[in-house]
């Protein structure tokens, strides 16, 4: 199953700046500010899930369905949609990906969309079948919110032509969907739909900027601060005609989520040889940063355990489905048996300003 990922690492670098000497060295280099963990900033905003049904299959949370219900994915065997009640600790099955999905690879759910009715989502499909010349594609599919049989809606690419990232969401009856470069209009209801050029804007991921190192929002922006000699890293988060900038100690880091949230790497000193981490916390995955309030937090698992089964997944922190509301973000906990999820929504909105 892919899901954007959304938490990056740093990597040893030296730096030099041409026609510059850089400034000695310091005895001490800067710390990073003491940051609480998610849970303990927003605790009404974080809950956990299990990773195993009982002795079910494995699962993914992807997005809130209700107050105690959350839509949940099966990522290793034959992709299954379910509504789990986090307070009976009851499941069932909203949907199942047809019979041919079951071999490896051959129905791997990419993005989730959920409005108000339906439920859609884009898979990377691939069925061996003479025709095809063993390519793999991408499809849209779509079901009722409450459950029942899932529908193809379209095919999104042709033959060997799957984009590295995409996103949907939901608009009213239509889906739209982001391939990376261009959004495209769906009907989800049409006899016939087609690929419609979405030309409201640039889709659910990010809005373009003249600048390569700034990634915006609506309105918001995050722009990456150049780096200086022996201090920590930061980025700058302002609308996009330069007012309202707050300076951030992070790092890597894009568009805020719903132009509110900022989910960014941990910050990092440029020294003279490798780069110096310093980051406390040093398994954390990333910097939570809420523009409301101005605070930060620490958000992912504290290191990568393996997982169970023994797939040995990446355990950053991963978000669920794109979409006008807050969407849901998620790690897996030391030991591997249960999700730590931060909805969004959840998070307390009375400080926010424009």
């Amino acid at each position: 199953m892919v899901f954007v990922g959304l938490a990056g690492a740093a990597s040893a670098c030296t730096v030099t700046v041409a026609g510059r000497r850089p400034p000695p060295r310091p005895d001490t280099l800067p710390e990073p500010p003491e940051l609480e963990a998610a849970g303990e900033v927003w605790p009404e905003a974080v809950f956990t899930l299990p990773t195993r049904l009982g002795k079910g299959p494995y699962v993914q949370p992807v997005a809130m369905l209700g107050g105690d219900e959350v839509l949940m994915v099966t990522p290793f065997e034959l992709p299954r949609f379910l509504a789990y009640d986090r307070r009976t600790k009851r499941h069932r099955v909203l949907a199942t990906a047809p019979r041919w999905g079951g071999c490896s690879l051959c129905y791997e759910i990419r993005s989730v969309a959920v409005g108000r009715t339906r439920i859609a989502w884009t898979v990377g499909v691939y069925r061996s079948e003479p025709w095809n010349a063993g390519k793999r594609h991408v499809e849209l599919w779509s079901m009722p919110r409450s459950g029942g049989p899932m529908r193809l809606v379209m095919w999104l690419t042709g033959h060997d032509d799957v984009p590295l990232h995409d996103a949907l969401v939901i608009d009213g009856g239509d889906a739209v969907w982001h391939d990376g470069d261009d959004a495209y209009r769906i009907s989800l209801t049409a006899a016939r739909p087609r690929k419609t050029p979405e030309r409201s804007g640039s889709g659910p991921l990010t809005v373009p900027h003249p600048n390569d190192h700034v990634s915006c929002g609506a309105e918001w922006c995050v722009r990456a601060l150049p780096p200086r000699p022996y201090e920590l890293t930061t980025l700058a988060v302002e609308r996009r005609d330069g007012s309202g900038r707050t300076t951030v100690t992070a790092s890597s880091g894009g568009a805020l989520i719903g132009d509110r949230f900022g989910l960014f790497g941990p910050p990092y000193v440029y020294d003279d040889g490798p780069v110096h981490i310093t980051v406390g916390r040093s398994e954390s995955s990333a910097i939570l940063y809420d523009r409301c309030t101005g605070g930060s937090a620490w958000a992912g698992a504290r290191k990568r355990p393996e997982t169970e089964d023994g797939t040995g997944q990446d355990h950053g922190i991963t978000r669920g489905t794109w979409g006008p509301d807050d969407p849901i973000l998620f790690w897996r906990e030391l030991g591997g048996k249960r999700h730590t999820v931060l909805d969004l929504a959840r998070v307390p909105d009375r400080p926010c300003g424009d």
